[in-house]
């Protein structure tokens, strides 16, 4: 996919913003507010008014991938997760942290937060809409499958038309308490938020009417 982040140059480390992965989190302006400048003319993000390291560990945390860095001196990039999770938010997306690919094409980010309300204008990716739209799902279920044998690899995550997620790939499913709920290699996860089985799909998009490509 192309990369139409904005990239923020510094001594030590880049940092690189893409607006519309971003679902407000705010985990930067509140960890860094002297790098993350929020409502405030020109330029926000001034990578040289922290250390490095720290820095780093904060983009780290972002869930959807819309902060990334790269280094200019011997700090450690950021590395692929060795277990791949798709974590539900109460009320929100499907936060996904793994060595995966997007319908077929390479990310910028191991981190990305998915839209699973049906509403977002950024889909598959969340926008936030959420809220607006009133989506209340508590992120929580009943374990299902565990599958014990699941290995290290790349997740292929695919937004089918008008219907799931479909996630081909070694993946953990975890819940909004952070409680592992389900772990396989074929998973079809709910984007149209009529699902009675959140996270995952239970055809209820049929019905539903949902339109997505």
């Amino acid at each position: 996919m192309s990369d139409k982040a904005q990239k923020y140059e510094g001594k030590n480390i880049n940092v690189y913003f893409d607006g519309k992965r971003c679902v407000h989190s705010r985990k930067c302006v509140l960890g860094l507010p002297h790098v993350f400048k929020a409502n405030v003319p020109g330029p926000w993000i001034d990578p040289d008014a922290a250390n490095a390291d720290d820095l780093a560990a904060l983009i780290s945390q972002c869930p959807s991938g819309a902060l990334r860095y790269e280094r200019n001196d011997d700090g450690a990039e950021e590395t692929k997760p060795e277990i791949n999770t798709a974590t539900t938010e109460t009320g929100g997306p499907l936060n996904i942290h793994a060595d995966f690919t997007l319908n077929g094409q390479p990310v910028s980010s191991c981190r990305a937060s998915l839209c699973r309300c049906g509403t977002s204008n950024n889909k598959p990716y969340c926008d936030g809409s959420h809220k607006d739209a009133g989506f209340s799902d508590p992120g929580q279920t009943n374990p299902g499958n565990m599958d014990s044998t699941l290995e290290a690899g790349v997740l292929n995550v695919q937004a089918l038309p008008d219907g799931p997620l479909l996630a081909n790939g070694p993946l953990e499913i975890r819940d909004s308490t952070g409680q592992t709920v389900g772990r396989g290699k074929k998973t079809a996860l709910c984007r149209c938020g009529a699902s009675k089985n959140k996270p995952h799909c239970d055809g209820s998009h049929v019905a539903a009417g949902f339109k997505a490509e």
